[in-house]
């Protein structure tokens, strides 16, 4: 989940921070920035969380630590103990507001979406939803049901879809239709350059040409142009209430 997440922001076009909302704990600051990071990290999430003012806007940008050295693809680290996860549902609505008036587009990783925990407050403010799950039975079986929690949560208007990793028995034509949701974008199984996203192994050359970025890039773009078409239909209706987009991330993993 969070390796799609990443791979998505590193290839996004245009400006974007990565927001680790996953309620079970972080994973972006211990694997792929590991090596990379230049300087403290600061509290994160952690930090939104803790020093949150009920009666101020929350101030991102003390919080989010560059992920690309030209400072266009930015990080906001999440929780390292899941205990701490509980304090962000409360939280989520706040946070959803001061992330969508942010300067640039958001990757929100919400993780394993349909517990208590999954901060609901970010879907409901969302631009595009997308599920990533693979071909295997069990993950399937397992999306149904969040997928109608989600069906719930999120306007007609919003595109929504799924990312298939291409790793199990049903293709993406037959696991759209036992969802009945559109695959967004199928991403190869690719545990050799996925492993450079997961845990910040060394990439080879081929790394950044690969069918695995290939296809996260075109996923950003086909988001991208989803959700300015969306945005015009509203502008047409006059009911358009953003001019920036917010993607976030669920999954059934």
């Amino acid at each position: 989940m969070t390796t799609a997440a990443l791979g998505l922001t590193l290839t996004w076009p245009g400006r974007v921070l990565l927001a680790e909302c996953d309620p079970m704990g972080r994973r972006v600051l211990p694997g792929f920035m590991a090596d990379r990071l230049r300087g403290p990290a600061g509290p994160g999430l952690l930090g939104v969380i803790a020093d949150a003012d009920p009666h101020a806007p929350i101030a991102l940008e003390q919080y989010v630590v560059p992920i690309a050295e030209d400072g266009r693809v930015e990080l906001l680290h999440g929780v390292r103990d899941p205990r701490h996860g509980v304090r962000l549902g409360p939280l989520s609505n706040r946070l959803a507001h001061a992330l969508r008036a942010r300067n640039g587009d958001v990757v929100a990783d919400l993780g394993r979406v349909g517990g208590t925990d999954t901060p609901y407050g970010l879907l409901e403010a969302a631009d595009a939803v997308v599920m990533v799950l693979s071909g295997a039975l069990a993950q399937v079986d397992a999306a149904a049901p969040r997928l109608e929690s989600l069906r719930g949560l999120v306007p007609e208007r919003v595109p929504f879809g799924l990312c298939l990793v291409a790793d199990g028995a049903y293709s993406a034509a037959e696991v759209e239709r036992a969802l009945g949701v559109p695959v967004l974008a199928e991403v190869p199984y690719a545990p050799e350059h996925a492993r450079v996203l997961s845990d910040g192994a060394r990439p080879r050359l081929t790394f950044k040409t690969s069918l695995l970025v290939r296809s996260l890039g075109g996923l950003g773009r086909r988001l991208r142009a989803a959700v300015s078409s969306s945005e015009m239909v509203e502008d047409v209706e006059g009911d358009a209430t953003h001019s920036r987009a917010a993607t976030t991330i669920g999954t059934s993993r």
